[in-house]
């Protein structure tokens, strides 16, 4: 199997193939603010050794095959202290990111927002 390019990727060019081995996931990168639009992504490593946590913001998207022909979708969001499992998506078909963006836009966006109200109220 070849390699894929760990650069940035659209994310409906992978959708409809396991992750790559040797990779955990995809991390998502730019997300468009409109609804189905493109997601953008880079490969995420697995880990070695210990599980390496995400970043504060960071949102990771696994998927492996579902027994229906389709691909189970997990969200991991990257916390101050931990990250947490955001959504699944069960037996998603085709190219799911159009399914899984309002989710991700969401998040991410209100994520930002936080930060920024959470930074001026550090400041006060």
């Amino acid at each position: 199997m070849t390699p894929p390019v760990t650069g940035l990727f659209p994310l409906r060019a992978a959708t409809r193939r396991p992750v790559p081995d040797g990779y955990r996931g995809a991390l998502v990168r730019e997300v468009s603010p409109h609804p189905g639009d493109i997601l953008r992504a880079t490969w995420h490593p697995t880990p070695t050794g210990r599980r390496d946590r995400l970043g504060p913001g960071a949102l990771l998207l696994t998927w492996t095959p579902s027994p229906s022909g389709g691909m189970d979708v997990t969200a991991h969001l990257g916390l101050n202290t931990t990250d947490v499992t955001l959504a699944t998506w069960p037996s998603l078909h085709g190219d799911w990111s159009t399914t899984i963006h309002p989710t991700v836009y969401e998040t991410l966006a209100l994520h930002a927002a936080l930060r920024v109200a959470t930074k001026a109220l550090a400041t006060v």
